[in-house]
């Protein structure tokens, strides 16, 4: 995950994955019932593997793309606390033109 950008003081992915999964820990540590968290690009991927604690190492594999404006439901048990990706990249509530 340590790739060279080719751009001039570009993070690596895996400085990019770190962030996210330290950001990922500070706001699952609000007593909140329901959080929302704005993406873009490739951070998805991040996010969803912070989500379901993957190794920060092994997520240079997985590749969570979603849709501008669209919205992923993640959901964590009350019972057993297993973390889910319930639906990925959903463009249902945007109009058709935006699909």
């Amino acid at each position: 995950m340590d790739h060279d950008e080719r751009a001039a003081g570009a993070e690596t992915k895996a400085v990019c994955a770190q962030r996210i999964d330290a950001a990922m820990d500070e706001i699952l540590q609000s007593p909140c019932a329901h959080r929302i968290i704005v993406t873009h690009g490739g951070s998805p991927t991040f996010v969803v593997a912070s989500w379901i604690r993957m190794p920060i190492e092994s997520a240079g594999y997985a590749g969570s793309r979603a849709p501008s404006g669209s919205i992923t439901t993640l959901r964590e048990d009350d019972f057993f606390h297993n973390r889910q990706v319930v639906g990925l990249g959903d463009t249902r509530h945007l109009p058709r033109s935006g699909r």
